[in-house]
């Protein structure tokens, strides 16, 4: 199991406060459940609370939780120092937040439940950055959603359920059958062991093992018209790189000492300090979308990037992003 990086703890000793400000006397199980933690992980998060705080460490300067309710198994907090208030965002932070979850929801648009959470944050974010300011065009905060066509709603439907059989298929190891719709439009059964769900960047595909091919074959899901679990267990395959995955395309960072998290958060060929202080991150990609993203994500941690296209494609969209809520025009250097 991966160490958990030194980010995702520090995100969850400052959002534990306000969780316990919000549903005191819950249980250390519960907050356990709630973080995706062990119960002797959170134990561990709240003796670090319990000497953190104000310089002088003197009465009311640390955080504090009731420590009978602590040995019973219990969260209440005692002197939350503000703590108990969820973290602000910046307009910065807010703005790559929008971005990122504009370009998620493409591919979770069949997943219900993903669909409507980024929905409903992206507007609850996006309402709060044009709150006081004027309305932009193209700007979406606050409209109702547009309705759907009968075609649209069965479309969806059907990707849905096929996204569902194949997520019930991948976590039960059972083969699938699919009815399914090439590029060039020809129609036709198959069998298929499931290996994994990928993405390119717009759309979600389930690459597996055709029995009918006798190799690994990529299905994009909304190409699949259905798909039944089959009692008949998906024999093991590996996930393996193609000729083509020989030629991701790579971007070299470098980063602030602030941006070691983006390091710790993904895959790098190489990581390395600089005489100067900051972080040199070789890093692949899928695609350049995906490096794109990477890039937008780093934001004021990021020194350079190259090759040059890179940084100028995201550059191109982070000004776009910002001219859609009035901040700078698309075309500004």
């Amino acid at each position: 199991m991966a160490r958990p990086s030194s980010t995702e703890r520090l995100a969850r000793l400052l959002a534990l406060p306000a969780w316990v400000a919000h549903n005191e006397g819950a249980t250390i199980a519960e907050a356990a459940g709630h973080f995706g933690v062990t119960p002797h992980q959170i134990e561990a998060d709240v003796n670090t609370l319990w000497v953190s705080g104000l310089p002088g460490g003197l009465p009311g300067d640390l955080v504090d939780f009731n420590a009978a309710d602590f040995e019973a198994g219990y969260l209440s907090l005692a002197e939350p120092l503000g703590l108990d208030r969820p973290v602000r965002l910046s307009r910065q932070e807010a703005l790559s937040l929008v971005l990122s979850l504009r370009v998620l929801a493409p591919l979770l648009a069949d997943d219900a439940a993903a669909a409507a959470a980024l929905v409903s944050a992206e507007r609850a974010i996006a309402e709060l950055l044009v709150a006081h300011g004027p309305r932009v065009e193209g700007e979406r905060a606050g409209e109702p959603p547009d309705e759907a066509s009968g075609a649209d709603q069965a479309r969806s439907t059907r990707s849905g359920e096929v996204l569902a059989a194949v997520r019930t298929a991948l976590a039960a190891g059972r083969r699938l059958e699919l009815d399914y719709v090439s590029a060039t439009d020809a129609r036709s059964q198959r069998q298929v062991d499931p290996i994994e769900l990928v993405s390119d960047g717009a759309h979600l595909a389930l690459l597996g093992w055709c029995l009918s091919a006798g190799a690994r074959r990529t299905f994009r899901l909304d190409r699949i018209l259905s798909a039944t679990v089959l009692e008949h267990p998906a024999a093991p395959h590996r996930a393996s790189r193609s000729q083509q995955d020989d030629q991701l395309p790579q971007a070299i960072l470098t980063l602030r000492p602030t941006g070691r998290w983006l390091t710790e958060q993904i895959e790098c060929l190489s990581v390395e300090q600089t005489p100067q202080g900051t972080i040199r991150a070789v890093v692949e990609g899928r695609d350049e979308d995906w490096l794109t993203g990477l890039v937008l994500s780093a934001g004021a941690h990021l020194v350079s990037v190259e090759p040059a296209s890179l940084a100028e494609r995201a550059g191109q969209q982070a000004r776009l992003a910002l001219a859609a809520y009035g901040e700078a025009s698309p075309h500004d250097d």
